[in-house]
Parts: C-alpha cells; sequence; structure tokens
C-alpha cells in the first residue's frame, strides 16, 4: 500500500487492510504512507520520496499489486519523477481513484498498462453494506475471477449510439488539468468515465467545456457519466442535478450514457483502464472486452 498523492490516518484504513488480508493477501504497508509534507500537509511526504516509494513498491519482486491509501491531491506531482518505470518488465496491478486518475491516464493512456480504477484502502469501509458489492467485484477482478467479458446494464441514454474503444478517465477534475501535458494520452476514439465530488454546478460546466473544447477531447468515442455527488451549488439544486448533467454531457458529439455506479459515493465498481470496451448508449450497457 502506497500513498502517491495524501497522507491518510491509520484508524482509517483498518477495515480496508483487513479486507485485503482475508482475501489472503500479504499486505506490505510502506513506510511513507502516513508521512505529510512539512508546509504542505495535505500531501504525504516529499514529492521524490512519494515517488520513490512508488518505484520501489513497484519494482520489488514480491510485489504484485498496489494499492493507494487515499487520493487527495499530488499524485499528478510526481508523474516527471517516474520515467524510470517500465510497466513492461514489471507488470503490476495498480488500484485506486479520484487524485489516482493522474497515474491511471499516463499508465494505461501512454505506457499501456491495464490498470483498475477502484475504491481506495481507505474507502473499503464506505462499501460495507453496498448492494452492489463492489469489494468482491474488485477482488474477483483481481483474481481472474470475472469472466473475460462483462457488462454494466441499466444506463441512462443521453445521446444515443453504439461504439467500441479503450476505456479511460476518472475524475474530471483530475483529467482537465492533465489535458494539456504529456502525461494525459490523446483521448481519440476513447471511451471515457467520468465522475467527481463536490464540483458544483457552474464548476462542472467549466470542466465539461475545457475537457469539449480540447484538442485531445474532440473526438471521443463516448461518454460515461459516473457519480457527481454534492455537485448542487449556485444556480441548480440536488433535484435538478441530473438533468443539469445530462444537459451539458449531452453537447459532446458522441454517444452518452448516465448513471454508471462509478465514483466517490458507494458503489464504487471497478473498471479496467486500457482495456477495450464497447458503449451500447442506445441498451444503456457498457461493455468490458477485457
Amino acid at each position: 500500500m502506497v500513498s502517491p498523492a495524501g497522507p491518510v490516518i491509520p484508524r482509517l484504513l483498518a477495515e480496508g487492510l483487513a479486507t485485503l488480508r482475508a482475501w489472503g493477501l500479504e499486505v506490505v504497508v510502506d513506510d511513507a504512507v502516513y508521512a505529510r509534507r512539512p508546509g504542505a500537509d495535505y500531501l504525504a511526504g516529499e514529492d521524490d520520496a512519494r515517488a520513490k516509494a512508488f518505484l520501489n513498491a513497484w519494482r520489488d519482486p514480491e510485489c504484485r499489486a498496489l494499492f493507494c491509501s487515499r487520493g487527495g491531491f499530488g499524485s499528478q506531482r510526481i508523474l516527471p519523477l517516474l520515467g524510470e518505470l517500465d510497466v513492461r518488465e514489471h507488470p503490476r496491478h495498480l488500484v485506486g481513484f479520484s487524485d489516482i486518475t493522474a497515474l491511471h491516464l499516463h499508465l494505461a493512456g501512454n505506457l499501456g498498462l491495464q490498470t483498475w480504477h477502484g475504491p481506495v484502502v481507505k474507502s473499503f469501509a464506505l462499501h460495507r453494506d453496498d448492494p452492489h458489492r463492489s469489494l468482491e467485484h474488485l477482488r474477483a477482478l483481481l483474481f481472474g475471477e470475472k469472466a473475460p467479458t462483462w457488462s454494466i446494464e441499466g444506463l441512462r441514454t443521453l445521446r444515443p449510439g453504439c461504439v467500441r474503444g479503450r476505456l479511460l478517465g476518472g475524475n474530471l477534475c483530475v483529467l482537465v488539468h492533465q489535458l494539456a501535458t504529456d502525461y494525459c494520452p490523446a483521448l481519440d476514439d476513447a471511451i471515457l468515465v467520468v465522475e467527481d465530488v463536490g464540483e458544483v454546478d457552474y464548476r462542472i460546466d467549466r470542466l465539461f467545456t475545457a475537457l469539449r473544447h480540447s484538442l485531445k477531447g474532440r473526438r471521443l468515442a463516448g461518454l460515461v457519466l459516473g457519480d457527481f455527488s454534492d455537485a448542487a451549488g449556485v444556480y441548480v439544486d440536488e433535484e435538478g442535478t441530473d438533468a443539469f448533467l445530462a444537459m451539458l454531457a449531452a453537447e459532446f458529439d458522441c454517444p452518452v450514457v448516465a448513471g454508471a455506479p462509478v465514483g466517490h459515493a458507494s458503489p464504487n465498481l471497478a473498471l479496467p483502464m486500457g482495456a477495450p470496451a464497447e458503449l451500447d448508449a442506445d441498451q444503456g450497457r457498457l461493455t468490458l472486452l477485457t
């Protein structure tokens, strides 16, 4: 377990660590997981220390998966320090979401590794009573117990159509702030899954508009909206949030669906970033062709 972004309080990890051990995994908690950077203690230590911890864990011959303790902010800061990362020589599972989107975009989008956009260890407790069984879903994916082709059904159609492409995305705010860098891949012909938390109405509009106008976001194959928690704000109340998001998403010139069980609330079903997928917006279905 590593902290490439923000620090975490040990007691918040207890349930997640117990779950991982119950899966039969030998969990190694990196020494730097609980560190804080002086003067900026929203970061789990200095950038070079977080990058070193990430690289050391990745290169450990006993390591099979890197689970991120939490999101927060900071993953983008260490991307320039991961140049020595060889995902072909040392393939690993990477699990996390939110700020970990920065790593998914680079590792899955640029380097060709399949990564897992799914719960961070801190959030395992959130899914204790999840009827979608987010944690069991993640476990089955990691242990290869899921069928090679599986689907998420019941999505709401916002723009019709059926397309195929590689699955990319994650947190919308992180994605938009990475668009102009080399650490964001070209999104041409990608099926993009996005979610966010705490971004109120006009800020969500700004994020979607920036994505739609960007050079990398103009030729998406499809768009999938996950959960946008706490999106009500200055102009849109809670009851109007879904319609507001649908209006913004329908401005994209590609098939669009909403209601994917992905995001900061529960459920949060893990998705394979970089994997081939099919979006049938007519039927409200996202199929993973892993």
